[in-house]
């Protein structure tokens, strides 16, 4: 009689715990993509892409705003028309230079094009213009692209960064939804949030903007210009969220306001 009743509360005790943790973390996860795929769908860095068609053949771009590399800046136009001609012009941002215009090559179905490395921050504006048929189409219809020229930062480098960001933000996340827990560990959640944007701001962060900006072994940059305004806010609000969830009487109420807050500072980025 009493073997099922034990069972039971076994597995209410253990079982029912794991199972609302596990949809938490689930559910964090998802918020956390969600959150990531906005921020870089509306950022002013998101390239331009399109497709349109001539005489029933597609012609798609893809438009890059931001150049990561020490090698020359590519310019690729797909295309099936070996008859098109195309041209690539550019400038320094902000100069009153005239425009360099370089004829475009049909390589491997692609219309392609390169424009010269710059320095790390340069900004050049582009623009292409393919012809058919004595007709002209402008890629982008209305205004030259900006791209900003970077400094190649290690792979390591950048994976650790991205990797102990987008887990401060999991983290943050999951701190908030651990309000719902039947039994919430806030402060435990808390400071492995704390951890995870103190690395990313003061470790990697720097890092990574130092080689974007090609200073390694060169020069050493004034502060204010390697360190992230919004990331180190991350820092100093969970430095407080940890002593306010740690002494607060009512701590689910501040864990999900300080997770709430870590999403606005986060796609504040945008501004």
């Amino acid at each position: 009689i009493f073997f099922p009743l034990i069972m039971f509360n076994f597995t209410e005790i253990f079982f029912y715990p794991m199972k609302q943790a596990f949809i938490l973390w689930i559910s964090a996860a998802i918020i956390t993509f969600l959150i990531g795929y906005f921020q870089s769908r509306t950022s002013s860095y998101y390239p331009i892409s399109g497709t349109f068609g001539i005489e029933g053949q597609k012609v798609s771009y893809h438009l890059k705003k931001i150049h990561n590399s020490n090698e020359d800046f590519k310019l690729v136009i797909r295309t099936d028309r070996e008859d098109l001609r195309g041209a690539a012009l550019w400038r320094i941002d902000n100069s009153q230079a005239e425009w360099q215009i370089d004829s475009m090559q049909f390589v491997d179905e692609s219309l392609t094009a390169v424009i010269p490395k710059q320095n790390p921050l340069t900004k050049v504006e582009y623009k292409i213009i393919i012809s058919h048929n004595n007709k002209e189409f402008f890629i982008p219809a209305t205004q030259a692209v900006e791209v900003l020229f970077l400094g190649k930062v290690p792979f390591t480098i950048s994976l650790h960064y991205y990797l102990t960001l987008f887990v401060g933000l999991l983290l943050s996340i999951r701190t908030g939804l651990e309000s719902f827990h039947n039994r919430p560990r806030l402060r435990l959640y808390s400071i492995f949030t704390g951890i995870s944007f103190f690395s990313c701001a003061l470790i990697f962060a720097p890092v990574k903007k130092a080689y974007e900006m090609g200073i390694i072994g060169k020069s050493v940059p004034p502060i204010n210009d390697i360190f992230e305004v919004w990331l180190l806010l991350l820092v100093f609000l969970w430095i407080a969220a940890i002593v306010i969830i740690s002494y607060a009487q009512r701590k689910k109420i501040y864990a999900l306001s300080f997770s709430i807050i870590s999403i606005i500072i986060f796609l504040s980025q945008n501004l």
